[in-house]
């Protein structure tokens, strides 16, 4: 992923941490990893939706959203 098109998904996720923008979406989660641009969808009830991640990139996904879910807020 381009430099450019990862600073545009940062500035608009609710929550940026280890590489990855967490965004909400309607309850759901949208992450992106930023280096990649692999994403995931989680959904508010903590389950992996849809991903093109591999096996350690949704597992981190899923813990950041887990542990950071009381940060993460619509803007």
């Amino acid at each position: 992923m381009s430099d450019e098109k990862a600073m545009a998904i940062a500035e608009n996720a609710d929550l940026v941490l280890n590489g990855y923008a967490v965004t909400l979406d309607n309850g759901n989660y949208r992450v992106i990893n930023l280096k990649t641009g692999k994403a995931a969808y989680i959904m508010a009830s903590g389950e992996l939706s849809e991903t093109n991640m591999d096996d350690v990139e949704s597992a981190i996904a899923m813990r950041i959203v887990s542990e950071n879910r009381k940060y993460i807020t619509a803007a």
